[in-house]
């Protein structure tokens, strides 16, 4: 029986889609049912970035790991090629509310990310976006969330180190294994050190953006006289600070590198580091907003909301960048190249609630995950 978008029917009926002889595979928050006639994913009412579920009012997403099979079905034979020349089964989407179905249509395929064969993460948007009321069925808002906070803040110019220690241990969770008792070298300065022992716990600050590299590859990685110890994520400039035998108690000057010509950033490595996991924070964070506008305009809106951060700009060399903090929120700024007086503002939230005081602001989102 053809279902209409925002039937509630029985979970037999939104299956029937996928036509006879269906095989049913689970994926965190959903299930993703394989047909001759089409491809049906049910998944849980709810708001976890970790597992599948509606993201926002155009997109769903399906979150690995996916068995072969519906890595086939949904990105084809190999990674990131067409099922096939024509257009291939529908997908439907239902969300599972209470112990019926919300039926949200036929959906089609975005962005799809694989390891090795197995499909990781699949971006399928709804078409055309859901309303309000419908987000707030599937999507149910999360009240009470426990957000990072700012103590942080006030150690910035003093106690950078201590700064960063409380970020990170606010921001992110525990996932390694126990600290490791191996001393690191003596030409790695105490800062960059203090930032290694706090990696062991939390390996994710490493960078998943731009990368700080690892004690065992720093030997190995030097412009002359000079040390890297970070790189950008498609190599095109890495950071390094001069190489000592000893290092001792100094807190060196950090350079930005490109096209071999080394220009010195603003803030010494004790406050790089925090600035590099700030940046990290806001790039990686699992909800974004971004606005490009006058900086008359939009700076005394974000600072209703949010603390400037005391330190000079990050990546100053090539697009400087200055931050601002909240509760659960890093929003970073850079003035726009091509227009005069405006800037660039992208902001990385620790969950979604920490976003929605910005949905209520005059601002035009370009892209608003609140």
């Amino acid at each position: 029986m053809p279902l209409t978008r925002m039937d509630m029917v029985d979970e037999d009926a939104v299956l029937d889609l996928a036509g006879p002889d269906v095989c049913v595979f689970p994926v965190p928050g959903a299930v993703v049912a394989l047909g001759e006639s089409g491809t049906v994913i049910i998944a849980e009412a709810g708001d976890d970035a970790a597992i599948s579920g509606v993201w926002n009012d155009e997109q769903f997403l399906l979150i690995g790991p996916a068995p072969q099979p519906v890595s086939a079905r949904l990105m084809g034979p190999m990674p990131f090629t067409a099922v096939e020349k024509g257009p291939g089964p529908p997908i439907h989407l239902a969300i599972r509310v209470d112990v019926r179905c919300l039926y949200l249509g036929v959906v089609q395929v975005g962005m799809c990310k694989a390891t090795e064969d197995e499909l990781s993460l699949c971006r399928l948007w709804i078409e055309p976006p859901l309303s309000r009321e419908t987000l707030a069925v599937v999507r149910p808002p999360v009240h009470g969330a426990v957000l990072p906070g700012l103590q942080w803040l006030q150690y910035v110019e003093d106690d950078p180190r201590h700064a960063l220690e409380l970020f990170v241990t606010g921001w992110y969770t525990e996932s390694g294994p126990a600290p490791s008792s191996s001393p690191v070298p003596k030409f790695v300065p105490p800062a960059l050190a203090h930032f290694y022992r706090l990696a062991e716990r939390r390996p994710d600050i490493l960078g998943q953006q731009n990368f700080i590299e690892p004690p065992a590859d720093l030997a190995s990685r030097s412009h002359g006289e000079r040390m890297v110890f970070a790189v950008e994520n498609q190599g095109g400039w890495d950071w390094s600070i001069p190489w000592q035998p000893d290092a001792g108690d100094i807190d060196p000057a950090v350079a930005l590198t490109t096209q071999d010509v080394p220009v010195p950033e603003q803030e010494p490595l004790s406050r790089f580091l925090l600035q590099f996991s700030l940046h990290e924070a806001a790039v990686t964070a699992p909800y974004q907003a971004g606005v490009r506008g006058p900086a008359e305009q939009l700076m005394p809106l974000l600072e209703s909301l949010l603390q400037r951060v005391p330190l000079l700009p990050f990546m100053s060399p090539i697009v400087p960048k200055t931050f601002l903090a909240g509760p659960g929120v890093i929003a970073q700024v850079s003035s726009s190249r091509r227009h005069p007086g405006a800037v660039t503002v992208g902001i990385g939230a620790h969950h979604r609630s920490a976003l929605q005081p910005f949905g209520r602001l005059d601002i035009e989102w370009r892209g608003f995950d609140g």
